[in-house]
């Protein structure tokens, strides 16, 4: 599969079910900044997973891809058990391999979503 296609299978996966068979047991993620570093594919499904549980829809706003690389914009839609809806922007830097995900880096104000949780 090609960087595009891997990708937007993910994308769809994150709602429509089988996100975390995209993602590789040796995946590295860094959000934020480079001190908050975490390894391994339970690490992520435990904390992408209840993000995504969070959600009720993600748009790419844009996307860039160089090779097994890529930069996506999405705005994913939050929700509350209220009914209040609110939104996250965040860039995201992904990294393929062996038609999986292996990292991400993740970046986003906290200040609005932190506001809304």
């Amino acid at each position: 599969m090609t960087t595009q296609e891997i990708l937007q299978k993910y994308f769809t996966a994150i709602h429509a079910g089988g996100w975390e068979d995209y993602i590789t047991d040796d995946f590295t993620l860094i959000i934020n900044n480079l001190d908050n570093v975490m390894h391994g594919k339970q690490a992520y499904l435990n904390g992408a997973g209840q993000f995504y549980r969070g959600t009720t829809a993600v748009e790419i706003k844009e996307q860039f891809i160089d090779g097994n690389k890529a930069t996506v914009l999405a705005r994913y839609t939050l929700s509350l058990p209220n009914g209040t809806i609110g939104y996250c922007d965040v860039a995201e830097f992904l990294s393929f391999g062996n038609d999986k995900l292996t990292a991400a880096t993740i970046i986003f104000d906290s200040a609005p979503f932190t506001d809304f949780t």
